[in-house]
């Protein structure tokens, strides 16, 4: 479980703090951030860029069983970090460099960072960093907006005053497992069966079937959960689209100019969800190794071993933003571009579309009946 601390000043015990020569410009010693579009860190001041590795690396994971019957390995793998919590959706973040004051990237809260609580915390151990850049994603996030036909009037004027896209590691778990799945079920094949009725010729679906068993190998890697529940699930969860062969090795420059939530669920609280996900999947290719036209799972027992784990980071570009008091979610893919979105609906649009729809099929009965 989350393991949290008594409250402490911003500054101190910082999940190991940033080289603080490699944070300054070789050049003018101005303050250096990451820019997606140049996989670089760049000065604020004199544009000077300074590369960064992004080769992937060789992934190693760790055993779920043996870290879950000994705590003393998660002990001694965590650091302390500096988070600030928002009051209103509970996100745990870190804390934005020379700020003072910032809204939730999650729920568009203002946050005034007075102090920051000091956490126990296991630290990522690889990442995705962003590719696409707070312009792209600013662009994206107007023509979402200007394609909301059915929103409130009043909603794009509204978001026009609010801030924008801002960039978030978020944290993922993802599991690796051997499993072996034994079932019994069967298998239902479709004839087709000709017979009179009333008087008439009528043909109907006539489904035989068999009983079948049979057992089911398969190797799942990396199946990905959120550290959290600070994303609404209808974003989450289809958030899935990500380039997991280029995972780079967790690395601090990555992140600045950018914020980074805490986990909130550690790797075992996440588990029970990766097996839904496998055991949803495993039902598929049951379902394909019986085959016929129709299927019917009697029994299904999965043995699973060799589970692995690791804690990522993947980016994602929000905008939360409040309309009416209730908080909406437009999130980018920091690597690939996809947009998901949350909107209100206008009530009075939809209702002028449906008797304008009423008006027009009137008017075609009329002349078509006439």
């Amino acid at each position: 479980m989350v393991r949290d601390e008594v409250p402490g000043q911003a500054q101190n015990n910082t999940i190991e703090s940033v080289d603080t020569i490699r944070s300054k410009c070789p050049s003018c010693g101005g303050e250096l951030v990451y820019s997606p579009e140049d996989e670089q860190l760049i000065c604020l001041y004199c544009g000077t860029k300074v590369p960064l590795d992004l080769t992937p690396v060789e992934i190693e994971e760790h055993d779920f069983d043996e870290w879950s019957k000994h705590p003393e390995m998660q002990d001694k793998a965590e650091t302390l970090v500096a988070e600030v919590a928002c009051g209103q959706c509970g996100a745990h973040t870190t804390f934005p460099e020379n700020t003072t004051s910032y809204t939730c990237a999650f729920c568009g809260t203002p946050i005034v960072l007075k102090e920051s609580v000091q956490r126990r915390s296991l630290k990522p151990e690889y990442m995705l960093p962003f590719k696409m850049g707070k312009k792209q994603c600013d662009d994206r996030f107007r023509k979402w907006v200007s394609s909301r036909w059915f929103a409130p009037s009043g909603f794009s004027r509204e978001l026009s005053l609010q801030e924008r896209m801002k960039g978030v590691y978020l944290p993922y778990w993802t599991y690796d497992a051997d499993t072996v799945t034994v079932y019994e079920g069967a298998r239902g094949v479709n004839r087709q069966v000709r017979g009179v009725s009333n008087g008439k010729t009528v043909t109907r679906t006539v489904t035989d079937w068999y009983p079948v068993s049979g057992t089911v190998h398969y190797v799942f890697d990396d199946v990905l959960v959120p550290a959290s529940d600070s994303l609404p699930p209808d974003i989450s969860q289809v958030l899935t689209n990500w380039d997991r062969k280029n995972y780079v090795a967790y690395n601090e420059q990555f992140m600045r100019g950018f914020l980074t939530e805490l986990y909130r669920k550690d790797f075992r609280e996440c588990y029970p969800q990766a097996k839904k996900q496998m055991e949803s999947y495993i039902s598929a290719l049951v379902r394909s190794e019986i085959g016929g036209n129709q299927q019917r799972i009697r029994r299904q027992d999965t043995r699973y071993s060799d589970v692995k784990f690791k804690h990522v980071l993947l980016p994602v570009w929000l905008s939360a933003y409040r309309y009416k008091n209730k908080s909406y979610v437009f999130a980018v893919n920091g690597r690939t571009g996809q947009v998901f979105g949350q909107r209100p609906w206008s009530i009075p649009k939809i209702m002028l579309l449906i008797l304008v729809l009423a008006a027009v099929l009137a008017v075609l009965f009329y002349f078509g009946g006439g």
